[in-house]
C-alpha cells in the first residue's frame, strides 16, 4: 500500500516496528519532512532528522516496544506502550504516545510518561 494512502494506525505500527528493529533509516521514512513535532517530558523537536539522531542513541538499549493498547480517532493514533531496555531503572516505562499522520507522515508525537528516573541519572550520571 502507498504510504500516502495508509491509515494512521498502519503508519504509526511500522513506526513502532522500525525502531523495534533498530531501523532509524526506515522509521525516518514514516516522519513528514514539512511539518513535524515531538514533544516528550525530557526532550523536544521540531526537525525529523534531529529526532532521528536523538532516538537513535536509545537503540543500544531498547529491548523491545510492548504495545498495551492502542486507540485511534481519524488521524491521531494514542498508543500505550511499555518500553523495555536493558537499563535496571528503566527496564519497563510506561509511555503513551499520540501521533498525528496526515498524508501517510507522521506530523506530530507527544510522549507522555514519568521522568523520574531519565532526571536522576542525568543529574546524577548513572
Amino acid at each position: 500500500m502507498c504510504m500516502a494512502t495508509q491509515a494512521a494506525e498502519e503508519v504509526v505500527d511500522a513506526l513502532f516496528e522500525s525502531f523495534a528493529a533498530r531501523d532509524f533509516e526506515r522509521a525516518r521514512e514514516f516522519l513528514s519532512d514539512e511539518t513535524f513535532s515531538y514533544q516528550s517530558p525530557i526532550e523536544s523537536f521540531t526537525d525529523a532528522d534531529e529526532f532521528i539522531a536523538s532516538i537513535s542513541r536509545v537503540g543500544p538499549i531498547l529491548e523491545r516496544i510492548e504495545r498495551c493498547k492502542t486507540f485511534v480517532k481519524g488521524n491521531d493514533v494514542c498508543s500505550v506502550l511499555k518500553i523495555h531496555t536493558t537499563m535496571d531503572r528503566l527496564n519497563a516505562a510506561l509511555v503513551v504516545q499520540i501521533t498525528t499522520v496526515v498524508d501517510g507522515k507522521i506530523t506530530a508525537m507527544e510522549a507522555v510518561f514519568d521522568a523520574t528516573e531519565y532526571n536522576k541519572m542525568i543529574v546524577t550520571g548513572v
